[in-house]
């Protein structure tokens, strides 16, 4: 009806025009009149549905003197702070310089986006130091992205924006020190270690992580729920003694079980390329020339792996196991601490699409690492202007003889059963008998 009254009255107002571009309408006839009054109010009334809201009201979140980034800065970094160190860790998951340098290297990286601009106006945008807060308050308590409007003073959109500007950055500066594979000096110390607890060859243990999808396309939803009720993605992580996390695979649908997930991992391709580190151990007399991680009984039953044993009977494979599986919890500490660390991914991931949320969990990864380094036992570093190198490495491609070797000495059952049968003796002799 609204498009039939339209039409009547261009009808009635297009009946006569003069030279002035005045509309006229014939007034001899009260009835005429009438009906284009009526045309008329049906006209208003249906421009004014169009809109009816109120026009939207712009709220200038930042204040003529910056107030949002004055705030932050007088709360958490001035010369002497409204909250000290202890409360700076508690609520920024790490310590002040730590974050300090992080927002530096940020800024570095991309000052298209995190460096202070003005407008057109000469006022004031959002600081680096606003960007980068807002972000990880998002990743440590895992609040949505209007949740931190109140003290950031910055918007919903801007915040989401500034989290994956910020995951992007992280793993564009710091991927590739904080993700990388140990290297001979890291080898060396993790294999020390590992002897120190009784596991000579030990580099670590490995377990697989879901995290819940909650924003999971409905098309897709089959292919990521697994076991549980909602879509998931899998990571597959291998962690020390000390919480490093040293191989990080994420983003395989949950449906998936380990060993699906490590056929697609890529923990052994510098292994079976040839470049990665060498390592040799000896073990009840027995020599072996490829280092191993610790897992559970879902895992094949490669050289490369080393489980418990189901239903010991014996004492020392009972005090084998008790060891084993002892020692394994390094993985589930390094998951729990993540979590516990950085909120987001102990709650489900919002994010609609996957590499958005592979993101995130890079980022946390590597600052996982970096707190760990920065505050861990065992951080051999802690001047931060040397840290964040790697020196390049060149490596030769292998011949396919030599990648189908490998090939074989991973899958080796042989093998693992054998150094299964010398880690128990070697437990034995070096614990097990004081404990009988």
């Amino acid at each position: 009806m609204a498009g039939y009254h339209s039409s009547l009255t261009r009808y009635w107002m297009l009946e006569e025009e003069d030279d002035d571009d005045i509309f006229h309408l014939a007034d001899n006839d009260e009835a005429k009149v009438a009906t284009y009054n009526h045309l008329v109010q049906c006209e208003n009334s249906r421009r004014r549905r169009r809109s009816d809201a109120p026009p939207k009201e712009i709220r200038p979140r930042n204040q003529p003197d910056d107030d949002g980034h004055k705030r932050i800065w007088a709360d958490y970094f001035a010369d002497h702070p409204v909250y000290n160190d202890r409360q700076f860790r508690e609520r920024f998951r790490m310590r002040r310089q730590l974050f300090l340098r992080i927002v530096d290297a940020v800024e570095a990286h991309n000052p298209r986006y995190f460096k202070q601009k003005y407008d057109c106006c000469g006022k004031k945008g959002l600081s680096g130091l606003q960007k980068c807060v807002a972000a990880l308050r998002i990743l440590a308590y895992g609040l949505p992205a209007n949740a931190i409007d109140e003290y950031v003073r910055i918007g919903e959109s801007t915040a989401r924006e500034s989290l994956q500007h910020f995951c992007q950055a992280i793993i564009d500066v710091y991927s590739e020190y904080y993700l990388r594979a140990p290297d001979a000096d890291d080898v060396a110390r993790l294999l020390a270690e590992g002897e120190e607890r009784g596991f000579p060859g030990m580099l670590g243990s490995i377990d697989c992580m879901h995290w819940e999808w909650h924003n999971c396309p409905t098309a897709w939803q089959g292919m990521f729920t697994g076991r549980g009720k909602h879509p998931s993605m899998i990571l597959e992580a291998v962690a020390s003694h000390d919480l490093w996390i040293w191989h990080a695979f994420f983003g395989m649908p949950g449906s998936n079980n380990d060993i699906n997930v490590l056929q697609r991992s890529p923990v052994f391709s510098s292994y079976l390329r040839g470049q990665s580190t060498p390592v040799e151990f000896e073990v009840n007399g027995h020599t072996y020339n490829m280092g191993y991680y610790l897992a559970d009984g879902i895992y094949p039953e490669w050289p490369a792996f080393v489980k418990s044993i189901r239903h010991p009977m014996e004492t020392k494979t009972q005090h084998f196991s008790r060891r084993q599986e002892s020692a394994r919890k390094d993985i589930e500490r390094a998951f729990g601490v993540l979590r516990a660390r950085f909120a987001v991914v102990r709650g489900p991931a919002y994010g609609w699409y996957p590499k958005q949320v592979k993101k995130i969990m890079l980022c946390c990864i590597i600052l996982h690492n970096m707190i760990v380094e920065d505050e861990g036992v065992q951080a051999r570093n802690t001047n931060f202007s040397d840290i964040g190198y790697i020196p390049p490495v060149y490596h030769n491609n292998p011949d396919r003889e030599a990648f189908v070797a490998r090939q074989h000495q991973l899958k080796n059952r042989n093998e693992h059963f054998q150094l299964q049968h010398d880690l128990i003796e070697h437990q034995w002799m070096r614990l097990g008998s004081n404990n009988v």
